[in-house]
Parts: structure tokens; sequence; C-alpha cells
């Protein structure tokens, strides 16, 4: 999943043509453009940015003319930022549980949860779920699509907002009406000498009759208006086979936001500031030579160089004013370093603070994981807040692969018992937070003595073998081995103590007779 080809300016028109966008539509995709833009950092192609400045990123043009050409140093905190929060999120994939409503189903569970982790697993699922979430944050949008064929393995895609488009319910804008997204032939992508050699294809997903449908339309490249193939099909399916996940959808905005819109000011002001810190660096950096009174030609003639020696006449009209030519060192004094420092240190300490992200100097030299957890906080309660728009499809999105497997025989290992399975589909986010594991395991343990959790649960929860019911089972038969050695090793002793005391009392009877 390549975010920097998810812009490519050619395409992009194309794709508004083929989606039907209207003028609203297209600003809202200009604006994540500019957005996406802005998150990658400095500008590359500063000539076609200045006849496009949402190219500029956060670069940008300076009109004063000026004796010297000022710096522009582009410090980049939104992408690091982006991609911290992203990290935590789906850094360390989540734990898919199916658990049963009843106990004779668990192991059929857990080898179901087996299989549906393979295929997640074999689609690169949670690694392109981060990107998909990276991008999300940004651009406000992404769609999340299961491609299934009868005797195929399913196939899971993400793609970008410029390559979808979609409507909702007047009554609900949780239910989507219709699902529109475009790609272009892989085959025919790279001829860019020939226009009519594209091919493009724009598929429509719709509801009838409680069933899902798909309308799949072919064009040429050189007449994106009238189609030169449609084909219509029943996938047979309850549901659409793909979701619009939008990054904090609200009530009164059901376009989303973008987490930059906050920090953009931020960053500008930074690089800004950043570069004026620079410049005057630079011209305070270095002392300067003055002369006074000195004579014009003389003056051009200096050479401003260690060491160097300078021979300078007194002014001809300044003779009579008695006034003697000088040459002086005015040194700099810059002052101002504390402030500037202080002021970008409050722009980047707000950037922080606007993604609940701890600041670094906050996790340093922390005396405990209890103290971590704290101050990890306010971050994990806003990536529970986001789990709560992306929690919903993934589960619908797994319940989907179910059905299509059942219904198309994606796998030859797939066992029909699992789909009349009746189990809570359950998603257990792991945030990386370091935990105290020797504290937990202590007291798991002493949980497992006082008899208020049971072994199975400690070995599952702190082994990392995939099948815990065998390492219990190994554990019960090594425990059962070591008694009836203990209880045969026990026999023959009190049956050797026997016989010696038998010995005694026969030679205590000898001894008295």
């Amino acid at each position: 999943m390549n975010e920097d080809n998810f812009f490519y300016e050619g395409n992009r028109r194309k794709k508004e043509q083929l989606l039907q966008l209207s003028i609203p539509e297209k600003r809202e995709r200009e604006k994540a453009k500019k957005d996406f833009i802005f998150y990658l950092g400095e500008c590359e192609d500063r000539v076609t940015a200045f006849f496009d400045r949402a190219l500029l990123g956060q670069s940008w043009i300076n009109f004063d003319d000026l004796d010297y050409v000022p710096s522009q140093i582009i410090d980049n905190k939104v992408k690091p930022l982006i991609q911290k929060q992203a990290r935590f999120m789906f850094g360390k994939r989540p734990d898919i549980l199916f658990k049963p409503f009843d106990k004779k189903d668990k192991d059929d569970c857990e080898k179901f949860r087996q299989k549906v982790d393979t295929i997640l697993d074999n689609n690169n699922f949670w690694s392109n779920t981060l990107k998909a979430f990276r991008l999300a944050t940004v651009t406000k949008r992404v769609l999340l699509r299961i491609e299934a064929n009868p005797q195929q393995p399913v196939k899971i895609y993400y793609h970008s907002i410029d390559d979808f488009n979609y409507n909702v319910d007047t009554d609900d804008s949780s239910k989507l009406k219709n699902v529109t997204f475009v790609r272009q032939d892989p085959g025919n992508s790279d001829d860019e000498t020939n226009i009519s050699n594209d091919i493009w294809y724009r598929y429509t997903y719709y509801m009838n009759n409680l069933t899902c449908y798909l309308k799949v339309e072919t064009f040429k490249g050189d007449n994106l208006d009238k189609p030169i193939e449609v084909q219509e099909q029943n996938t047979g399916l309850s549901s659409f086979p793909c979701w619009v996940i939008v990054n904090e959808q609200g009530t009164n905005n059901v376009l989303g936001c973008s987490d930059i819109k906050d920090l953009k000011p931020l960053q500008n002001a930074y690089n800004r500031r950043l570069s004026d810190f620079n410049d005057a660096l630079r011209f305070q950096m270095f002392g300067q030579t003055a002369v006074i009174d000195g004579n014009e030609e003389d003056v051009n003639k200096c050479t401003i160089a260690p060491n160097s020696l300078m021979a300078i006449k007194t002014r001809n009209d300044n003779v009579k004013d008695v006034k003697q030519a000088q040459v002086k060192r005015v040194e700099s004094a810059f002052s101002n370093a504390e402030p500037v420092n202080i002021f970008l240190k409050m722009l980047s300490d707000s950037m922080y603070e606007k993604l609940s992200i701890p600041l670094p100097e906050q996790t340093k030299e922390v005396p405990s994981a209890k103290t971590i957890k704290f101050i990890y906080s306010e971050l994990v309660a806003r990536c529970d807040e986001k789990w709560n728009d992306w929690e919903p499809v993934i589960k619908s999105m797994i319940n989907l692969i179910c059905e299509a497997c059942k219904m198309f025989g994606c796998y030859q290992d797939w066992d029909n018992k699992w789909n009349d399975l009746d189990y809570n589909l359950v998603i257990h986010k792991n945030y990386p937070i370091p935990e105290d594991e020797a504290d937990n395991k202590r007291l798991a343990m002493e949980e497992v003595d006082h008899e208020v959790r049971s072994r199975k649960s400690y070995i599952k929860d702190f082994s990392d073998d995939e099948d815990y019911e065998d390492q219990y089972n190994e554990i019960l038969q090594e425990k059962s081995e070591f008694s009836n050695a203990e209880d045969s090793f026990t026999g023959g002793l009190n049956q050797e103590l026997n016989k010696n005391n038998n010995l005694d009392d026969k030679t205590t009877t000898t001894g008295e007779e």
C-alpha cells in the first residue's frame, strides 16, 4: 500500500470523471490532497507548485524583494506524530477471539479462530490496516473491501479517498445505499503515449431485495463517459462487501475530520520561526568591520580576511574638521536565543498535546509500569475512541468472510461445522505499553494458589504456545507420572522398612529365648 501514489495527478482527474463527483465532493478531495501533501512535508517540485499551491506542502513562496535568500527549514513534526499514533493503535496486532455461547463448541471455535487468523495474515491485513489508518487520519476516510470468488482465496483491499464514492441513507448516515470504486487495468497503466489504450473499470455495489448486486462497467481512456461493456451480477451476499471508514465521524459531521487540521497552523509557525532563527544566527554569528570617515576608494580596496592589513586615508572633505579615519570591529550580541527556544518548544509540545501523545521527557526514567500507564492514559482513551469507527467494520468484515467461505467454498480445509457456530466475536486491543510482566505473573500465581484462578487460565495468559490445552495436558501427565513414581518409591521404601522391622522382631524373640 504505497501512500505516495495515492494522489497521482494524471489519474486523479480520470477517477473524478468516472466517479461522477459533484463540485462539493471534488473540493473535499482537493482538501484531502492538500492535507496529504502537507503531511509529507517539504515540497519536492517547486516549479510545479508555483502554479498549484496545493503541492507546496509545508514549504512557502517568498515574494519579498530582499538582498538575501531567506531560509526555509522544514522540520516536519506532523508526520512522526501521525505515525506514532498509528503504531500505538495497530503497531501490535489485536487478538481476535471467538467466544462460544456453548462450552462444547470451544475447540471448534479455537480452530475457527486459527483459520480466520490465517486468512488475515495471508492478506497482510494488520500491516495494511496500520497504513490505512494513518491515511484515514489525514484524508478523513478510506474504503475497506473484500473480494470472494468460487474456489479462490478471499482477498482484502484498502482504497484511498480518490478511488471511491458512496451514497448514504438520508435517514441513517451509517447505512450505505450504494458504493462505487474505480481502478485502471494494470496491464495498460504504463502506456502513457496512447490514451485510448487505457482500460478503466467502474464497480458499483447496490442492494436489491436484501441481496447485494454488482455492476461492472468497462471504459476506454479516450471516452470515460460511455462504457464499452456493462455486466451485472448477483453476488449472493447479504450485505455490501465493502465498508467506508470515516475518521471521527460525528452526528453533525458525517464526512469526518482530519487529525492534522489543528496541527497545520502550529507546524507552519514552527517552520517559519525556525527559519527566522536560522537567518538571525546567520547574520548575528559574525562580527562586522566598520570604517568611519575613511576614503571611499581605500574602503572599497579593503580585504576582509584574518590578519589582513588596511590602509585607510581620511576623507578629503573632513580634513578641515580635523576628523581622523577610524576602523572598528562591531561584534554581535545575540540575546534572543532563549525566548525563541521557549517558543519553539511551546509549539512542539502543543502538537503533541493535540494528539494526546506523551512528551519525550515524560517517558524518561519512569519508575514503574503503572506510571507509564498513567502517562499514556489520554492516548489510550483517544485510540479507544477511534476504535469505535474501526471495530464494527472489522467485525462485519470477518462475519462476511465467513459467509463468503460458506457460500463459495473458498478454502478446501474449511470445516462446515464452523458455519453453525454460535459465538461472540471479540477484538482485544494490544496497545504497546510496557507491562510489569514479573508482577503480573506473581499476582496470577497467587490467584492460582488461592484457588480464585484456574491453572489453565494462567497457562493461556502467560504461555507463548498456541495450543495451551496440550501444554496443560502435558503438565497433568508429568504430574501424574511424578505422583506414580513417588508412590512407587514410597511403597518400596515402606516394604523395605517393614522387612527390616520383621527381622528385628525375630532377632529380639531369639535373644529372649
